[in-house]
């Protein structure tokens, strides 16, 4: 009985750090498309780049999302490009009903940020997340080096620490 038990607690161990572990590189089948509907993978986008890339997923109607890329934008993002030479990519996970919304709203918010749609919302469980914002720190490699689910005010600062780790500061 007590070696079922450990070899069980062996297996939840080892689910526990594969899943934690699971998710390590950009999906080579993730397509996105510009705001004038030119389809573009992901992963080639942010290797071409060759930078450590914030890859941030937003929608029109999250209030949250809106929040923290104007936050963003307006307190961070210049530092973090002059400081680290970071790309900032913010795509919408508006469907093709309000996608038509991105344009308008990245014009009014004055937003200085690389921006592509997955109106397919293919990236929700390509990349297992089920919520906007969702943000993703990449290596200059394109792996995925930190993830964050949802925005309080805030979480820039630890988005900066882990922006000056990937760059060896």
């Amino acid at each position: 009985m007590k070696s079922s038990k450990y070899v069980l607690s062996c297996l939840m161990l080892l689910f526990l750090v594969s899943s934690s572990y699971a998710q390590k590189q950009l999906p080579a089948s993730l397509t996105m498309e510009t705001l004038r509907g030119k389809k573009v993978n992901l992963k080639k986008y942010v290797e071409e780049k060759g930078k450590i890339t914030v890859v941030n997923f937003w929608a029109t109607w999250c209030k949250p999302c809106k929040e923290e890329l104007d936050n963003i934008n307006a307190d961070y993002l210049e530092e973090w490009q002059d400081d680290y030479d970071i790309e900032f990519i913010a795509v919408s996970m508006d469907n093709a009903r309000t996608k038509p919304k991105v344009q308008g709203v990245v014009d009014t918010k004055g937003w200085e940020y690389d921006i592509l749609c997955n109106p397919d919302n293919s990236a929700y469980q390509s990349l297992g997340f089920n919520t906007c914002p969702y943000t993703l720190l990449l290596d200059a490699k394109g792996n995925i080096i930190y993830k964050h689910n949802g925005y309080k005010a805030g979480d820039e600062e630890e988005l900066g620490e882990q922006i000056a780790k990937a760059a060896g500061e």
